[in-house]
Order: C-alpha cells, then structure tokens, then sequence
C-alpha cells in the first residue's frame, strides 16, 4: 500500500478517472455489505467514528479520510473485527484512559 494525497491505496490498484479519489474500499462495495447486513446508516457508520450524516456523504461520493479508509479496509479484509473496534472505541472514551491501554482490558 502507499499513501497517494491523504488516501492509501493498494500499489497495484488502477488508474481512476481525473477526479476521483483513490480508497481502499469502494463506496459501492460499502453499501452492498451494509443493506446485505441489513443493518442502518448510523449503525454501520458509527462502528468507524463517523456520522450517519457524514456516512451518507461517503456513500454518495465524498472523498473519504484516509484514517476512515484504512479502518473500513482492514474491517473489510477482516484484519478488524466488530469487537476490535468496539475495545478501541470504549478505551478511548473511558474517563483517564491510559494512551497506552495494555491488551486485554
């Protein structure tokens, strides 16, 4: 992978179109997997820190941060899992949570 701009993408991804941004998962495949799950704009979204708003956003188009992109690549390429994201999300919002939180807690 390398860092084009502010997006990573795979080194051996195609060429796109002048215009459109380069992400490691394609709005599409986003929201085939979410209606496939069945499951809400502001659930799906809200498991990587973002908005339903700023959700609908990305699946019309928008250009998605790089760090929102390498989440949903790992989380797609199940590198991730719904209960990785959830450890990070409560360590992160924890009243004095350590910037080092060891494994496990």
């Amino acid at each position: 992978m390398e860092l084009q701009g502010n997006y990573w993408q795979a080194e051996s991804a195609s060429v796109r179109p002048s215009g459109e941004t380069p992400s490691i998962v394609d709005r599409i495949q986003i929201i085939a997997y979410r209606k496939k799950k069945k499951e809400s704009q502001r659930r799906f979204w809200a498991r990587f820190g973002v908005t339903q708003s700023r959700g609908s956003r990305f699946e019309s188009g928008a250009d998605i941060p790089a760090p929102v992109s390498i989440l949903l690549g790992l989380y797609f390429n199940k590198t991730i899992s719904d209960g990785d994201l959830g450890r990070a999300e409560r360590v992160l919002h924890r009243p004095h949570a350590s910037v080092f939180a060891t494994p496990g807690q």
